[in-house]
């Protein structure tokens, strides 16, 4: 016979080492299993879902050699240390017809001991319990960090960047901090060497309204930011910078500096890549270095339209071992490949990245400030410089449910669709906020719903056009 007359078998779980752990004899059913889920009492959007659930805390039923299962500093447990804050739970339900289905799937967040102080004398134990309530992912993300990143760092912080400066340090900074593993930072210092000379305005910079501020170079200075780096076993790397402003007086140059010894029968490489030298063009120049001599080649010249308009620009350097004893390289400006080559040297990683203004071209001091950001050290298999650019543009006219898709693919969180997300409107380049934020303002733009979902431990969306003509 099919629900009420059979009824339902109910299995809860709790995921422990990675495994799944039926605890359904621990669970009393003096309290009734009631799931509370979906948008309540007129509310804009879905609230959290809600599971409370009571656990025998006593002499346990799925161990009976176990007293106090549940607590989580008892060391006689068999879940000791392997339960706590965000255990993951879940519901299932299965029908008089044999099918299974999850009903809830979400997260514990404390496991408070609770015990009846009125128990009966003499009774061989006491009830003890544990209420615990298990809610769905949007509380778990609600909570922790309030840190609201930009589209360019949620991108590098999922794409598999070796070392990252974004250089969004902030007023009070001295420095640029690399961000990924803690390597060596950017420092300002001068052309002469001096500390206090050529200091940018950090904080200050603006490379677009929707990324955060990066670091000014200051007008009528020089100076050179620097940093060094540890040696790695690559056999490929990218470099990437962001840059805006700039527009008139002497060029700056990026130099990447690999970590050849510098002898004159094996020498050190030096990329650099200038602009603003010409004026209007970006030119890339290798350079052979080593212990009494040196010499300087210009492998590139391009001259963009639109690289004096203060705009903001993306430009990466990709080389890698061409496994003919040489190099191959590569150029791209805001997305696109604009020069590549080879070049008949070893191919070695990084050692040192410069960043140098007003110091080429004439000796004379720029007229111009210019905001510097996000520079990247990439290895093996880096995202596209298209991909890059796009994320440096905040992913404009992205399509609604596009976005919705893509966040929750760089948060790891799993999403089911309802509906078409390529028939979602446009939305504006991302700005910085969290990801519940962007994801709710994503919905409200197309009209659609976010929820979390009964089967996963995720959200669920339901697009606006897929509401239409719904049966009744």
């Amino acid at each position: 016979m099919a629900f009420p007359q059979t009824p339902l078998v109910v299995t809860i779980w709790i995921l422990v080492d990675g495994q799944w752990m039926d605890i359904t004899p621990d669970v009393y059913l003096r309290n009734k299993i009631q799931i509370t889920w979906g948008r309540q009492d007129w509310a804009s959007k879905a609230n959290t879902t809600k599971c409370p659930l009571t656990l025998n805390n006593g002499r346990s039923r799925v161990n009976p050699s176990i007293v106090g299962r549940y607590s989580r500093r008892n060391p006689r447990s068999d879940l000791y240390k392997k339960i706590g804050r965000n255990t993951r739970l879940r519901i299932q339900v299965t029908t008089p017809a044999g099918v299974v289905t999850t009903a809830f799937d979400g997260f514990v967040s404390s496991w408070p001991v609770k015990w009846d102080v009125d128990a009966v004398p003499g009774a061989e134990e006491q009830d003890v319990w544990v209420s615990i309530q298990a809610n769905g992912i949007r509380r778990r993300l609600e909570q922790g960090s309030k840190a609201k990143p930009d589209s360019m760092r949620r991108h590098v912080a999922t794409s598999g960047a070796l070392l990252y400066w974004p250089l969004v340090d902030g007023e009070d900074a001295r420095q640029g901090s690399e961000v990924i593993v803690g390597a060596q930072p950017f420092r300002a210092v001068g052309e002469a060497g001096s500390f206090y000379q050529g200091q940018p305005n950090w904080g200050k910079g603006s490379l677009a309204p929707w990324l955060e501020p990066v670091v000014e170079l200051p007008d009528e200075t020089i100076g050179r930011l620097t940093t060094s780096l540890q040696p790695q076993n690559l056999s490929e790397w990218s470099v990437d910078h962001c840059f805006s402003g700039g527009g008139t007086g002497y060029g700056n140059s990026f130099e990447i500096w690999d970590n050849g010894p510098r002898l004159d029968t094996d020498n050190q490489i030096q990329w650099t890549i200038t602009t603003n030298v010409d004026p209007g063009a970006i030119r890339l120049l290798v350079t052979n270095r080593g212990e009494s001599s040196s010499s300087t080649s210009f492998i590139a010249n391009y001259a963009p339209a639109d690289l004096l308009n203060d705009s903001l620009h993306h430009i990466r350097l990709r080389t890698y071992n061409n496994g003919a004893g040489g190099i191959n390289w590569e150029l791209y400006y805001d997305g696109a490949q604009v020069a590549n080559g080879t070049h008949a040297v070893t191919f070695r990683a990084v050692r040192t990245l410069n960043y140098r203004w007003g110091t080429i071209e004439g000796g004379g001091v720029p007229t111009t400030a210019m905001s510097l950001g996000h520079i990247i050290y990439w290895g093996a298999s880096p995202p596209t410089a298209a991909a890059t650019w796009t994320a440096v543009q905040g992913h404009a006219r992205e399509l609604a449910g596009r976005r919705i898709e893509r966040l929750c693919a760089e948060q790891g969180v799993a999403l089911a669709v309802t509906g078409n997300l390529d028939r979602t409107p446009q939305m504006g380049p991302q700005k910085p906020g969290t990801f519940l934020e962007l994801i709710d303002s994503a919905a409200e733009v197309d009209g659609g719903t976010v929820h979390e979902s009964r089967s996963t431990a995720g959200f669920a969306y339901r697009t606006r056009a897929s509401k239409y003509n719904q049966g009744v």
